[in-house]
């Protein structure tokens, strides 16, 4: 894991339901749910469902974002030392869109592979099924992160973890060919700011009301629903 380099570090985005630049919660999960009579409408789904992730998810992980980036590597500060950390919060974002994207699911190889590509559409260009003989690079990612980080508590071997400036490497995610064998690269910093934007987007897509998205809603309450009774 190489050093982390003096950056500007942009502010993140404005949220309804927690200033993820301060970290303070302005609506908190709980007394949404208590205000909001059940069965839910669609909107009150929507709505629980960004606020948890919000505050739950992305808040907690905005925050050690920011205390990262205040310490130098290698120093003896745990959050100097708590990318991996930052990494293994994030991770759950692809498989958890995933989905409400993959009609087919749970399978949860497919769910990482809808999600990953769809805050990263790069890595399947030509929109093919996202399955594993589709798209090597995701699955090799997701084997060195996912499957490394909750399984062996570490990365697995081939994957680097960097915070390198993008005039080195531009991407989140990128792959080394000229390398054998090839290296895998992912930039946290990079990575926890690109999902913490990607998000509002794909909530505005299950708020709206074009007929094409219909099936994405339906797929959507059926997770808020079914997979977590969640009304």
């Amino acid at each position: 894991m190489s050093g982390s380099r003096d950056q500007d570090h942009p502010r993140l985005r404005s949220s309804k339901n927690i200033d993820f630049n301060r970290g303070i919660v302005k609506i908190q999960p709980m007394k949404l749910v208590q205000k909001r009579a059940r069965p839910y409408s669609l909107q009150d789904m929507l709505d629980i469902f960004e606020c948890r992730v919000e505050v739950w998810q992305l808040g907690p992980a905005a925050n050690l974002l920011k205390e990262l980036e205040k310490r130098k590597p290698g120093g003896t500060s745990a959050w100097a030392h708590s990318a991996y950390s930052l990494i293994a919060m994030l991770l759950f974002y692809f498989e958890m869109i995933g989905k409400t994207l993959n009609s087919r699911s749970p399978k949860p190889s497919l769910d990482f592979n809808h999600g990953f590509c769809d805050v990263y559409p790069k890595f399947n260009p030509e929109c093919k099924k996202p399955t594993d003989h589709n798209l090597p690079a995701v699955k090799a990612f997701r084997d060195r992160l996912r499957n490394g980080l909750y399984h062996l508590g570490h990365t697995k071997q081939g994957l680097f973890i960097h915070n390198e400036p993008r005039s080195v490497y531009p991407e989140d995610f990128s792959v080394d060919e000229k390398e054998i064998p090839a290296k895998f690269m992912v930039n946290p910093h990079s990575m926890a700011r690109t999902i913490i934007g990607h998000f509002p987007g794909f909530m505005s897509r299950l708020r709206d009301e074009n007929t094409e998205l219909d099936d994405l809603r339906s797929q959507f309450k059926r997770f808020f629903k079914d997979f977590h009774r969640g009304s």
